[in-house]
């Protein structure tokens, strides 16, 4: 194309040459004597020029969309993407992780193709090579499938997804450092929550799952774009709509904090649109539910509703819309948020709304019930005039202790707003009121004496605060005072005395009653504490049922230098096979990290063991590179695991299993030694009942879930302790 200056000299020479034709062809005139010749001035030149100009015809040029970022996107993708901007603007290939969970599911394409590239992940990829590259397109890497990796061959640059799939944020980290990194990604696609926020992963969990997370990418130089979960909308809907907020809720957070990019996929804003002529709440709010159920898939009671393939595609917009220019701003936004203690096992919050539009607003504010929390009072319909504002207060009772914040003294609170044609879910993140207590040591192993919970009891009045508390824990109580600065915190002497009795029941699980009292209020934070002790090879231990029901079987570790064997005698399991042909599953987690290590937060992967009610071999799952612990990351051959049902002469039946030791590979393995121990927990199902030997509330892959097994057939008097 060329310049403007080059246009107007050339259409200048053009009507020049126009005037000089012009010339050539008027009669010839009588000579006359030499004159000065007379030169066109500039506007004659110019009028020549746009004659000529407007006679020739126009360009028929297609205005490029792609590579072309208004200064606002430039700028926004140089403050967070700027290593993939750079590799996108060149048109070189990039590669991004998916790391996430059932949010992945749902997405469906025709033939053979990869549902990924039509998942959400499929449908912001390709955007972003409509947007970048000419030809190319997106490719999925999904090793040993048999599924078409594109959904057109075009050459051309590619973007390459690599799915690495996890049921909760906790093994993510570990994921990513071992899967995630087979290959030379540029980028970390995080889109975890959903299936942590209906398990109930607690947050305090999710936050240093997502932290570790996002140190594993910020370590290897990868940047981070981290999507967040979708509601689920179950009966009843006011509940359901809450269960993944939190977690949301806390990779926002982290997000804010680590100056990553975050998007929330569930954002109703972009995903619905409000019924019109009507503002009533009792009208409003169920049909914006019947609206957004139809964009999930149906499924079970508490079971994960997946997003459609309809869904997918809105979903994967959001995500495109909010790499480029960030969310869309709605006509309202809160302010002066506090959530108050009101006397024991009640909860009141209040808020500001605020109509940020230019003209008076009808608004529903519908506060939606966490769990451990019911809504006892709200009033949801308000009319604000433009820039007015209005305080909205909520009544709640609390009707979970174990909910309350455990470690961070916030409380999170999502309210679903509508007004005129928007709606959204935003999440109230406020400190709890006047006090709040602190778990600071939330598992200790190798306890002998007592544990100490490191509890704090935390001031957020704003002023001085005296307080008084008292505990009562396997039947001994304690009690005291604490007087607290502005805002601060005091560790409480807490000790609890763990079981000297040679007799002890192996696993205990009992109720640790807490309470605050200040002000002239009183609140219950009462929890749970769960101890096992430690065991050793050649000795029996007991796997509980989930039933609460009398249990006969048992569990035997032993161990050589080559091998770690395990026997679970099934006295009283009654196994019989299922209609796809299994009678038992068992889930074996092993951390076998170094000592210290293992003392350190981590996670493993379950090995999945399954098979009929028949005597013979059992089926292994393909095995995760991380299942042994953090920090492991090779490929384990099933095969090399045996796992094999029998029976006796007298009827009894066992399940044993062998694992090489070359498995455990960063394993000291000093037999005899009552230090050198694994992590281990196993759950069984089969016979129409459960078993397990730890059952922690936090998800069965974390490290911190587990008991201990200690390498010596003379085990210590000591207790693995986790405040739940």
């Amino acid at each position: 194309m060329f310049s403007n200056r080059k246009t107007l000299f050339l259409l200048g020479a053009v009507a020049l040459l126009g005037v000089t034709g012009l010339r050539a062809q008027t009669p010839e005139q009588p000579v006359q004597a030499p004159a000065a010749e007379a030169k066109p001035d500039l506007p004659a030149l110019q009028a020549a020029a746009r004659d000529a100009e407007a006679k020739l015809p126009s360009p028929a040029q297609k205005p490029q969309s792609y590579f072309d970022l208004a200064p606002a996107q430039r700028e926004r993708w140089q403050k967070h993407l700027p290593q993939t901007l750079l590799k996108l603007t060149r048109r070189e290939r990039v590669q991004i992780v998916v790391l996430g969970d059932a949010i992945l599911d749902g997405a469906k394409t025709e033939g053979d193709a990869d549902p990924l590239l039509k998942s959400f992940a499929g449908v912001f990829a390709k955007a972003l090579a409509n947007q970048f590259y000419y030809t190319g397109g997106v490719r999925v890497i999904r090793p040993g499938s048999k599924l078409r990796s594109k959904e057109s061959m075009v050459l051309g640059p590619e973007i390459l997804l690599q799915p690495v799939r996890t049921s909760s944020i906790v093994p993510a980290a570990s994921a990513l450092a071992t899967v995630g990194f087979q290959g030379k990604p540029d980028l970390v696609l995080i889109a975890h929550g959903l299936e942590d926020g209906m398990a109930g992963t607690s947050t305090a969990d999710v936050s240093t799952a997502m932290r570790s997370l996002l140190e594993t990418a910020h370590t290897h130089h990868l940047e981070v774009i981290v999507a967040g979960p979708i509601p689920q909308a179950a009966d009843p809907e006011e509940t359901s709509l809450a269960l993944t907020r939190g977690p949301g809720s806390v990779m926002r957070e982290a997000c804010e904090t680590g100056k990553v990019l975050f998007s929330d996929l569930g954002d109703l804003s972009r995903l619905l649109t409000p019924p019109a002529g009507t503002s009533a709440a009792h009208l409003v709010f169920p049909a914006l539910v019947q609206q957004y159920q139809s964009r999930l898939n149906n499924t079970s009671p508490g079971k994960v509703a997946t997003p459609t393939a309809d869904m997918h595609a809105a979903m994967g917009r959001i995500l495109f819309e909010d790499v480029m220019n960030g969310p869309p701003a709605v006509a309202w936004d809160f302010s002066d948020v506090n959530a108050t203690l009101a006397g024991q096992g009640k909860l009141n919050l209040e808020f500001q709304v605020i109509n940020k539009s230019r003209e008076s607003l009808p608004f529903t504010v519908l506060p939606l019930v966490p769990r451990g929390l019911k809504l006892k009072e709200a009033n949801p319909e308000i009319t604000l005039a433009a820039g007015a504002k209005e305080t909205v207060k909520v009544s709640y009772t609390i009707t979970n202790t174990l909910q309350l914040p455990l470690s961070d003294g916030k409380i999170r609170l999502p309210v679903l707003v509508i007004a005129g044609k928007h709606a959204r879910i935003s999440d109230l993140v406020t400190p709890l009121r006047p006090f709040s207590a602190s778990w600071k040591a939330r598992v200790a192993f190798n306890q002998e004496a007592e544990f100490s919970p490191e509890l704090e009891i935390e001031n957020s009045t704003g002023s001085s605060l005296s307080a008084a508390w008292e505990s009562s824990w396997g039947g001994k109580s304690q009690e005291g005072k604490v007087s607290l600065d502005a805002n601060g915190a005091e560790a409480l002497p807490l000790k609890l005395a763990l079981p000297a009795d040679a007799q002890a029941p192996f696993r205990q699980r009992l109720p640790l009653n807490f309470a605050v009292s200040a002000n002239g209020m009183r609140q219950i934070f009462d929890r749970y504490i769960e101890i096992t002790r430690n065991f050793g090879l050649r000795e029996s231990v007991p796997l509980a049922a989930t039933d609460g029901q009398t249990s006969a079987v048992t569990l035997r570790a032993d161990a050589d230098n080559m091998k770690l064997f395990l026997t679970l005698d099934l006295t009283g399991v009654d196994l019989v096979d299922d209609a796809t042909g299994k009678a038992y599953e068992l889930r074996l987690n092993l951390d076998a990290r170094t000592y210290g290590e293992r003392l350190t937060r981590g996670a493993t992967a379950a090995l999945r063991m399954t098979g009929r009610a028949g005597d013979g071999e059992a089926e292994i799952d393909p095995i995760s590179p991380w299942a042994f612990g953090s920090g492991y990351a090779a490929e384990f051959e099933a095969q090399e695991i045996q796992a094999k049902l029998s029976s006796s002469a007298s009827g009894g039946r066992r399940l044993t299993i062998s694992l090489p030791r070359s498995y455990l590979y960063r394993h000291e393995w000093a037999l005899g030694n009552g230090n050198s121990q694994l992590g281990i927990n196993v759950r069984l199902t089969g016979g129409g009942r459960e078993y397990f030997l730890t059952r922690s509330t936090r998800q069965g892959d974390d490290a911190e879930s587990l008991s201990v097994l200690e390498l010596t057939d003379k085990p210590t008097r000591r207790w693995t302790v986790r405040v739940e």
